[in-house]
């Protein structure tokens, strides 16, 4: 987790410090977008939704009709 925040840090910090290039956006094929974006919600909103259910104690209770909880 610790090196998903580092990995990420140093994006932020490449983008930004780097002039905005509009053509950048439009060579990334659907495939490189779909992994990119995979990875970044793997390594950010994972451990934040982690961090979040300790921090609040949050438990998830499944209620269905037939299962009196």
């Amino acid at each position: 987790v610790v090196g998903g925040y580092y990995l990420i840090g140093g994006f932020i910090i490449h983008a930004l410090f780097r002039r905005y290039n509009p053509k950048d956006y439009q060579r990334m094929s659907l495939l490189q977008y779909s992994t990119m974006m995979f990875f970044l919600l793997t390594m950010v909103a994972l451990p934040a939704k982690m961090m979040l259910r300790l921090a609040f104690n949050i438990k998830y209770v499944w209620i269905t009709p037939w299962f009196n909880v």
